[in-house]
């Protein structure tokens, strides 16, 4: 039978690029318990990474367990079985075809248990259906002095007389009393591209003598920088140091001259791996494979010319001054697949499982927290895959664990059937307690979950006899939601779901219902916390997180809202109209003018600020009175604001509303959203999509979308939607932002002011508004006795307002 590919679509998109691994696979949650099993096995008893490999790899290791690996011989079964799942493509959806004439060209398609891509030749060795996914392994170095490669030396360091290359090796040997030492060989020219963007990432794998190493370092150095003082330059760095002149070992990875992470190891690695990710995430790994340390690149500009290479010993401050040796073989730089997900803020047009936490990567979504009494490099690790957490008696609570600072849980599409769901998986047997929370508000690293909250903690008594669940949902349970006594095992898994109908929490032996949160509306977007947290202060408590999934499942369509039979819907209030009148008047700030950068014309608002010296200049208008009031309406039904603008003359947009006008409207701020184009930095080709309130850092929300979506749908309006304590943002189609605990309500009233928004400090940004206006927002159903209730003061007519009431009333 021949068979086409027919979904997950997403996953269909990357077998066609042939970047399917392992993960990849797992990610879209096709992939077997069994085969689960045998990859936390590989990586328990060998350190082999089972998640990131493709085919190729599996190809090579079990090849490796035939040829006599008695690391890899005991798994060579499951392996072989992984690679036939892999090879026959039973990770996708497949619908039969009549002939190849039914597929369209580059369509995956199978048929006798071999696939290929429509538009390719069908390869007898199924290793050989796509192309090569990772490219071939580029030497960079190889122990002789290379024309790319010219002497670097500094700080006491000297290239003559230090350093002898030859024979495959370069080998040198610092003498005591030569301050930092640094020697070694830089290239020419740039070596390295960093991969932000791309569908691939580079590995750079450095081969040392060990027996004649000491300290090694390998830094990368824009190729615009000055070529003569590495440490100062370099946007990464890898180090390895004798830390002591008895040892210890210790391996540092640097960005950007802050450290990162330091740790201790056994000795003088014989290679260790520098990985640059597309998602900016960098990974210092071992020859298995095994992370061993981690950071992530700022949001800055990688350099577009690239990296210049570095390969140098030098010395640490505690040992300045002392001999110094480094026996350097090869570096080598290999291109790899890497396969991106779907971002936790994407809006999407279908379910997403979306893989939060894995692999012991925290990358941009995740931040250590440790609480009063924990220090997280202390009593933490992200080793072997997983968050490792033991806090010993007289830590307090023992809260350590990680947070994300940004939400990453969002309520799109949140109607019924919707829903989202978090899944926390745990080491059981290595496991006392945790606390699993979610909660819409930033927080400072170390504090608890912010209220509202929705907060589900497990931990074993002292005795071991039980284990104890709690859940706590604020504000709307005063005390517990529900607690119970459970076995003294921790759970394997706990999870968190979100539904029009209330929260349910899975796991800890709570009862199979759902609890209200008033906090669960569409659009809200919820950051995430998990942490271990011991039965009482002071007592230890151990935890072991090995994963983090969001499931996302959309509702279905919910109707437009409609007004009953001949009722005329609410009316819009114009509130600018391309003129200043009497409401407006001319607004610039922070060194920006608006004699210069700003005009009227053809009715519409033109402004234009480019690049210069004060950050985050910005012109527009401002109101001179309140622009609207909030009265008892806002109890029933929400307020829109809509500022049409031009998209084609708009690179950035930002309204702030204040109950009081001021020289600066964004200090002091009651809400503020804001739409703004990057073409620099990490969201780059994307759109950002901000809410904030109260000028806080408590109180903000943002998320991205493509600005090709952008191109060629946005129609220009930007949306603010008032509510009774939330307010709402977003674009006709596109990503929308709700935000909770903010100044809105009853007896609010508001100056505002819409101004351009530069995407960087210094940026340029442009603004083409053409009017605002203001809505009461109709309640489905409205009736004529109800839409007098919603009228403006001067508008409302009590004799029709009672006649159509009692219109309504029903007859005897």
């Amino acid at each position: 039978m021949l068979e086409k590919a027919s979904g997950p679509a997403a996953l269909v998109e990357i077998e066609q690029k042939g970047n399917v691994t392992v993960r990849a696979i797992r990610g879209w949650g096709r992939l077997p318990e069994r085969f689960i099993r045998l990859g936390q096995e590989l990586r328990r008893d060998s350190g082999f990474d089972l998640l990131a490999a493709d085919r190729a790899l599996l190809w090579e290791w079990i090849s490796l367990a035939d040829t006599g690996d008695g690391k890899l011989a005991a798994a060579r079964e499951g392996l072989v079985e992984l690679l036939g799942f892999m090879e026959r493509g039973d990770y996708l959806d497949w619908q039969p075809i009549a002939t190849v004439v039914e597929a369209e060209t580059g369509s995956p398609l199978r048929q006798g248990g071999k696939r290929w891509i429509h538009g390719q030749p069908s390869l007898d060795d199924p290793a050989a259906v796509h192309p090569a996914e990772n490219s071939e392994a580029v030497t960079l170095f190889a122990g002789e002095m290379m024309p790319e490669w010219l002497p670097y030396q500094a700080d006491g360091g000297k290239f003559e007389g230090f350093a002898t290359i030859g024979n495959g090796l370069m080998s040198i040997k610092v003498e005591a009393g030569h301050s930092w030492g640094r020697t070694g060989i830089r290239s020419e020219s740039a070596m390295v591209e960093y991969p932000r963007g791309r569908q691939e990432a580079i590995r750079l794998t450095a081969l040392f003598e060990p027996q004649a190493t000491s300290d090694a370092i390998i830094s990368l150095v824009p190729s615009s920088a000055k070529t003569d003082d590495e440490w100062r330059y370099h946007h990464v760095r890898v180090g390895m140091h004798l830390d002591k002149d008895e040892g210890p070992t210790t391996l540092t990875l640097w960005i950007a001259r802050k450290t990162v992470m330091t740790r201790e190891i056994s000795g003088p690695l014989e290679r260790f791996d520098l990985l640059l990710r597309p998602d900016d995430v960098v990974l210092v790994t071992d020859g298995k494979g095994k992370t061993l340390l981690q950071g992530v690149l700022p949001e800055e500009d990688t350099p577009p010319e690239g990296y210049r290479l570095y390969a140098l010993t030098g010395s640490t401050s505690v040992r300045r001054g002392k001999p110094l040796r480094m026996a350097l073989r090869s570096i080598q730089r290999v291109q790899e697949p890497f396969t991106a997900q779907f971002a936790p803020d994407s809006l999407p047009d279908g379910n997403q499982q979306i893989t939060l936490f894995e692999q012991g990567v925290l990358g941009h979504l995740w931040v250590p927290t440790a609480g009063r009494g924990s220090v997280f490099a202390t009593n933490a690790s992200l080793d072997d895959g997983e968050l490792m957490v033991d806090v010993p008696a007289g830590g307090h609570w023992g809260k350590v664990g990680i947070y994300s600072p940004g939400a990453l849980v969002w309520l799109d599409r949140f109607s019924s059937g919707g829903e989202a769901a978090v899944t926390f998986e745990f080491d059981s047997a290595r496991t006392t307690g945790f606390v699993v929370a979610l909660s819409p508000l930033y927080n400072l690293v170390g504090n608890d979950p912010s209220r509202p909250h929705l907060w589900a903690q497990w931990h074993a008594n002292e005795d071991g006899s039980a284990g104890r669940s709690m859940l706590f949902i604020k504000p709307d349970f005063p005390k517990t939601a529900w607690e119970g006594e459970t076995s003294a095992a921790a759970p394997d898994s706990v999870t968190l779901r979100i539904s029009p109908e209330g929260v349910l929490v899975e796991g800890l032996g709570a009862p199979q219902e759902r609890f209200p949160w008033q906090v669960a509306m569409p659009n809200m977007g919820f950051r995430v916390y998990v942490f271990s947290h011991a039965e009482k202060a002071g007592s230890p408590v151990r935890m072991v997180l090995r994963r983090i999934q969001l499931d996302r499942q959309m509702g279905v369509e919910p109707p437009t809202p409609e007004t009953a039979e001949k009722v005329e819907p609410l009316e819009v209030t114009p509130l600018f109209a391309g003129q200043l009148g009497e409401l407006w008047e001319p607004y610039a700030v922070r060194g920006a003018s608006f004699e210069e950068h700003g005009r009227f014309a053809n009715s519409r608002l033109v402004a234009e600020v480019p690049e210069g010296k004060h950050s985050w200049r910005k012109v527009g208008i401002v109101s001179k009175t309140p622009v609207f009031e909030f009265n008892e309406r806002i109890l029933r039904t929400s307020y829109a604001v809509r500022l049409k603008c031009d998209p084609a003359g708009t690179s950035g947009v930002q309204a702030v509303f204040r109950s009081s006008k001021s020289a600066d409207m964004e200090k002091g701020a009651d809400v503020l959203a804001s739409f703004v184009r990057h073409d620099t930095g990490r969201h780059a080709g994307r759109y950002v999509l901000s809410l904030s309130g109260e000028n806080a850092i408590y109180r903000n929300w943002q998320r991205t979308v493509d600005a090709t979506w952008v191109e060629q749908h946005w129609d220009g309006e930007l949306e603010i939607l008032f509510g009774n304590g939330w307010v709402e943002t977003g674009i006709a189609g596109g990503p929308r932002v709700r935000g909770t605990e903010l100044r809105t309500g009853k007896g609010w009233s508001y100056h505002m002011s819409v101004t351009t928004l530069p995407a960087t400090p210094l940026g340029t940004a442009r603004l083409t508004l053409a009017n605002i206006t203001g809505q009461w927002i109709a309640p489905d159903g409205m009736t004529a006795g109800e839409r007098w209730q919603l009228v403006d003061d001067e508008d409302f007519d009590a004799g029709a307002f009672l006649d159509e009431l009692a219109g309504e009333l029903p007859g005897e």
